[in-house]
């Protein structure tokens, strides 16, 4: 079956690894995935879930005739750098950005996750509500730094379960990033253990293994990552056998 080809819709602002950001004019940006099928729905009812709680996301628009609905998001465009860009620039500004990182996911978290967003995989493994809302992808290159304050962007993999899940996946994307140079990377190392200790070390812990896991079976995960994950996830095994 040969695979549609659509026309950019305007000057492109951004790609990630599933989709790319275009300007469109008149303040707003269109996210186009590459592939087809995705739940793009599901996607625009999160975010405008979530902004309806208090929590700073870009604003989403009803999409007009000609986009696709199944590849396409119509958003605000914001203005602004990522956390991670502002830290490479400033890097003395890691402590902070890492804290307000940890704060941002509390927010988050501190939801409880309406029927809708709870899947089996995601859901508490007790028959108690622990339900929080789950970003599932958030690290600092999915926080905005605007001068209204900070956005939450991409909120393609949320959902709800146990918000110690998603500390611990945020962990360990930190933890596993390729990121080249040395200071970057022994600047991330840092940022990881002041992550871990503002979130809380033991809820962390109690679901590394399982984030882990989440990641080895994202597809969108690089195989030197899919490695450093690996290697993370026999460590934290081992210091459990040994506790």
């Amino acid at each position: 079956m040969t695979e549609l080809v659509v026309p950019p819709p305007g000057p492109l602002l951004a790609s990630g690894r599933a989709a790319d950001v275009y300007d469109v004019g008149d303040g707003q940006v269109l996210r186009r995935y590459r592939g087809s099928g995705q739940n793009t729905a599901y996607e625009t009812r999160v975010m405008r879930f979530v902004a309806e709680q208090g929590i700073r996301v870009p604003a989403v628009f009803e999409l007009g005739p000609h986009h696709l609905p199944d590849r396409d998001i119509l958003m605000e465009r914001i203005d602004g750098i990522t956390m991670l860009d502002d830290f490479e620039a400033r890097p003395w500004k890691l402590f902070s950005h890492v804290r307000l990182l940890a704060r941002l996911q509390r927010d988050v978290n501190a939801l409880v996750a309406p029927n809708w967003m709870v899947t089996p995989s995601t859901a508490a493994p007790t028959k108690r509500r622990d339900d929080s809302v789950l970003h599932l992808d958030l690290h600092p290159m999915n926080v905005m730094l605007t001068d209204e304050g900070p956005v939450i962007i991409d909120w393609t993999n949320a959902a709800g379960g146990p918000a110690g899940f998603d500390a611990a996946l945020t962990y360990v994307e930190m933890a596993t990033f390729e990121i080249e140079g040395f200071a970057q990377q022994m600047g991330v190392r840092l940022g990881v253990e002041i992550f871990k200790r503002a979130r809380g070390a033991s809820e962390i812990d109690a679901f590394t293994v399982a984030a882990c896991d989440h990641r080895l079976a994202d597809p969108g995960t690089t195989p030197g990552e899919r490695e450093a994950v690996a290697v993370l996830r026999a460590k934290t095994l081992a210091r459990q056998a040994e506790a």
